[in-house]
This record gives structure tokens, sequence and C-alpha cells, in this order.
């Protein structure tokens, strides 16, 4: 009997590998496998070209976007190649030397003007032993790392695909504004008696600031700035008031008037509020244009969110 059941054991092992062999099973669907990629040819650029590519893979990558550090916390952003390249190349810097001396981080041909240069080389740019990288507090990059990033710049700064890249145009930043109660319009401006913008509904800083009924006119001084033209040289420069926060049709409107003396440099525009309904929410918007752009830069926007557009009303109360 223990005989007969080995066989059987056998026999019936024997016939599921057959089967297991004969039997042909599908691969289960790959949903990736109908996704139409468009073209994915290579764009033919070699990686040791001098392009951000290269500098990034080189360098930037495992000197530099290093936690803590330029890991996209703060700019300039140095994860990838493209967030390379958009954070450096003729992008404003937020800290710069006492002289004032630089504008973006990187201008192509030029490394006495990039900034990204200058913090590489300059053991003291703002503050003592400020050189970067900070890993090495006041020690400078080899010689190559710093070969690498002068030779990227003079030959263009080319990005990922090997283009020299053009200085944009962005539109005009309206920085922000202040109200007030009373100005001398005689340089040197007198101080301001009451700020407007600082008193606010419910002592919250971005809801509507209050204009006391009593007062037939107030002030509104606004900033605006410019990648490519100055100040005083922009044009339009109107705000408008709406009863409404996203219908600025049929609303208010005022000229302003650019001022330059002392410490103010800005544009003026004069409210008077006796044709302005009381106990309501009024909207502000700016609109100005650098010369550049077809349409008027506007803020804030209908798409911002409402705090935004608090800030910018007020109320005469």
């Amino acid at each position: 009997m223990k005989k007969i059941g080995v066989i059987l054991s056998v026999i019936l092992f024997m016939s599921a590998v057959l089967y297991s062999c004969k039997k042909e099973t599908n691969p289960p669907d790959n949903p990736y496998d109908s996704i139409d990629r468009g073209d994915t040819t290579k764009y033919g650029i070699p990686v040791d070209s001098l392009t951000i590519t290269y500098v990034h893979q080189k360098l930037l990558l495992g000197k530099c976007a290093l936690p803590g550090c330029h890991v996209g916390n703060f700019e300039p952003d140095f994860r990838t190649p493209q967030s390379s390249f958009s954070t450096l190349v003729y992008a404003p810097i937020n800290k710069n030397n006492a002289a004032k001396k630089f504008t973006y981080r990187v201008i192509p041909f030029d490394t006495s003007y990039s900034v990204l240069y200058e913090r590489v080389t300059n053991c003291c740019f703002v503050n003592q032993n400020d050189r970067m990288p900070q890993d090495n507090i006041g020690n400078a990059l080899p010689d190559s790392d710093l070969d690498l990033i002068a030779s990227w710049i003079m030959k263009g700064a080319r990005d990922m695909f090997g283009n020299v890249p053009k200085l944009p145009n962005a539109e005009p930043t309206i920085e922000g504004y202040i109200a007030f109660d009373t100005i001398s319009l005689i340089p040197p401006f007198a101080a301001p008696a009451v700020f407007y913008s600082n008193t606010r509904l419910d002592s919250v800083y971005f809801n509507p600031f209050i204009v006391p009924q009593s007062k037939g006119v107030f002030y509104v001084a606004v900033s605006v700035k410019d990648d490519s033209t100055a100040q005083g040289n922009m044009q339009f420069n109107k705000l408008k008031i709406s009863t409404k926060e996203n219908d600025f049709t049929g609303a208010w409107q005022y000229s302003a008037t650019y001022l330059s003396a002392g410490n103010y440099q800005g544009w003026l525009l004069t409210i008077p509020t006796n044709n302005l309904p009381a106990n309501d929410t009024l909207f502000m918007r700016y609109y100005v244009n650098d010369g550049a752009h077809a349409q008027n830069t506007e803020f804030p926007r209908n798409e911002h969110i409402l705090p935004y557009k608090l800030y910018w009303s007020f109320i005469r109360q």
C-alpha cells in the first residue's frame, strides 16, 4: 500500500508540472501602457556641455542642495536643474551688499555683477565669514568649482537646452500703500498726523482701515517697483474704489501724482470722501503699467484671497 501511495503521489506531481507547462497566463493590464507621452525625443544636449544641467550635477546638487540649505526652504532652490535656473538667472536678489551693487543672482556673461559668483568668492559679502557654502564657514570652494561657475556664467549662463537667456520684462509689483489724513505737498514733507492704514476694524491687521466721517478728504501713497522701468516713469497709475470686492465696473476712479522728496518716493492720491457711502466696506484696487505690457497690472485681483482685498479696503465710520 505504501508503494502504491508513492506512485500516486509521483503521478499527481508530474501531472501538475505538465499542466503548468501547458497553461499560458496573460500578464495583467498595465494602465500606464495606454498613456500618450507625446514626443519623448531627447534634445541631444550633452550633460557636459556647460549648461545648468551640468553645473547642477557637478556642483549645486552635491554641495548646495543639502538639508537645511537650498532645498526649497528659501531661494535660490537647487533641488533640480529647472529650479536652479529659474531662481538664479535674472532672478532678483533678496540680500544685497552695503554698496547695493547687485540686482540679479546671475547675469549672463558677467561674473562681476552676478551675486552667485560674489557669494562663493567673497569672504564677507554682508557679514564676516559668510562665503557660501556656509558648511565651510569662511572657506572657499575648490578652484575647480569656482572655475565651473565662472565658465558657466561667462559663456552665457545657458539653460538646460543650451540657450542663452534673455532679460525678462516682468509686470510691475505694487508693493503696498499707506493712508493718512494730511500732508504738506511742499518738500520736505511734513509728517502725516494720523496713519489711517494702521487703524483697522477690530484691530485685525487685514481688516478695513477706518476713515472718520468728519474728514472730507484723505491721502493714499502707493509704492510701485519694476525690473526695467523707474517708479517715476510708470504709466496709468490710478486707484479705483468700489462697494463690491470683485466688481469695479463704474467704480470711483482717482489719478495718482508721482512725488519724490526727501525719503519719500511714490504715487500720491487725494481721495475726497463726501461722495462715498458711509458705514460700508469700500474696496480699493491700484492699476499701473510699465509701458511694456498690453494690460495694466492690477492689485488686488479677483483671484486673490479675501484678506488681501480686505487689507485694501476702508470704512467711513
